[in-house]
């Protein structure tokens, strides 16, 4: 199994949000409680998607649903109320009927590497059938948005 915190091969794009711990997101022990991470992943893959063109009311546009099928997080230091985040997207350009992401938590208050993660997404229609191949709509994006992937090609 490869490690999780290590990033996936390909091209890809990014996009960075930075978000504020809130105290009502600490546990009794004063540190982010580990489920929240999964939301900060929610809030840059929605803010790539506003960015980008790719965000859940354009897929649901296309006729597309992208139920999340995967979610992983690799806790590596601790987050604390009032410290701010930034968590950078990437989401990586795949042949197959997926989206797949990886996600970076920092505190750029020390550059500290706070958390590493990944999710993947599949495509179903809208009666809920699994796509097996990639659909138009994300032909379509990756063909836009081409020009602005970094990563290895």
């Amino acid at each position: 199994m490869a490690n999780r915190s290590q990033m996936p091969a390909g091209s890809y794009i990014e996009h960075r949000t930075t978000v504020r711990v809130r105290f009502c997101e600490v546990d009794s022990l004063q540190v982010v409680w580990h489920g929240h991470y999964l939301k900060y992943f929610e809030d840059a893959r929605e803010a790539l998607g506003r960015r980008f063109g790719i965000s859940y009311a354009d897929i649901r546009d296309a006729g597309l649903i992208a139920p999340l099928v995967h979610a992983s997080c690799e806790y590596l230091a601790p987050a604390r109320a009032g410290d701010e985040l930034d968590i950078v997207a990437r989401l990586f350009l795949r042949d197959s009927a997926k989206i797949e992401f990886f996600y970076e938590v920092r505190r750029p208050a020390d550059s500290a590497l706070l958390a590493v993660g990944r999710t993947v997404q599949v495509f179903t229609d809208v009666r809920g059938e699994l796509l097996l191949t990639l659909p138009q709509f994300m032909e379509s994006f990756y063909r836009r948005w081409n020009s602005e992937a970094i990563g290895n090609p």
